[in-house]
């Protein structure tokens, strides 16, 4: 009788532990908003400011359970509400979806339109710097030729953290999350990153609207698009074209036209596009891609 009581103790203490060693199961929430849902109106809401319609109200009209996802003309935005600043007429586009416990639901695009230029909106330097200003155009180049010469940065491509922006890498703010670092490698020593060549080059024109042409040399494609500027965020969000870029990177990049500014002058200039950590299968970084003017690199060429 002993030996059948011990036993007992024995498989009662066995099932405990193998119960508390056993992990739960978590399951994600259902999604409770369907895509026929977010519609304009009803989910949220595209307003002209009245004094001035060239600014844009886009606001969220969901619960405040979800967290709002937008994509317009100017970038993304998870905020409840944005303010987009238009300078030049046109039809956009906007993207509303919302996060939910059980995945992210978008609606179909909505439009809105802006009947007029509105000049003050460029007069930022950063539309100056970028494309020359109003009716002129810029034209940039990768720091990296057929002979393997990088003129002023270190070589093609840096990297950097995901919280990485303007703000910090200019000293002017803080990184937008922990993953701040830098990693600023020699092209002659990692050749690996992307091979010597002439990429073409990318030109911003500021010509009845904010337009690119990019020549990919080295990928054998053309692009034509447009490009729009959030000076406060420095980003730019580019439409039907991509950046310059290396063989190496063209399919480990989502979204090539969400595009952070990460430093910008006169002669030089670093744009960033986040690296897919599924497609790369590395972690998330910046792809930061380094460029010099047309006219910088020709001052320089005939100084050789």
């Amino acid at each position: 009788m002993k030996n059948i009581v011990k036993y007992s103790i024995y498989f009662f203490i066995g099932i405990v532990l193998f119960g508390a060693c056993t992990p739960e199961k978590y399951e994600l929430g259902d999604i409770d908003i369907a895509p026929a849902q977010i519609v304009e109106g009803v989910s949220y809401k595209i307003e002209h400011d009245a004094s001035n319609p060239n600014i844009i109200y886009l606001t969220s009209l969901v619960d405040a359970k979800y967290t709002p996802l937008w994509e317009h003309p100017q970038g993304r935005s998870q905020d409840k509400k944005v303010t987009l600043r238009i300078p030049f007429p046109g039809e956009y586009k906007v993207k509303f979806g919302v996060e939910t416990r059980g995945g992210i639901v978008y609606g179909e695009p909505a439009t809105f339109k802006v009947d007029d230029m509105y000049a003050e909106f460029i007069s930022d330097e950063t539309w100056t710097l970028l494309a020359g200003g109003a009716g002129e155009e810029k034209t940039w180049y990768l720091d990296l030729d057929q002979n393997g010469l990088s003129r002023v940065f270190k070589g093609p491509l840096y990297f950097y953290g995901t919280g990485d922006w303007w703000g910090n890498v200019n000293q002017q703010g803080k990184p937008l999350n922990s993953d701040s670092w830098l990693w600023d490698p020699t092209w002659k020593e990692n050749t690996w990153l992307m091979p010597a060549g002439d990429y073409g080059e990318m030109t911003f024109n500021l010509k009845g609207g904010a337009n690119i042409i990019v020549n990919h040399n080295m990928l054998g494609r053309k692009q034509k698009g447009s490009f729009m500027i959030d000076t406060d965020k420095k980003t730019i969000r580019m439409v039907d074209a991509t950046p310059l870029h290396g063989k190496p990177q063209d399919g480990i990049v989502v979204d090539w036209g969400d595009v952070r500014i990460m430093s910008l002058n006169e002669n030089t200039m670093q744009l960033a596009v986040l690296r897919d950590p599924v497609l790369s299968q590395e972690g998330a970084a910046m792809l930061t891609y380094n460029f010099i003017s047309k006219a910088y690199r020709e001052s320089l060429e005939s100084s050789d």
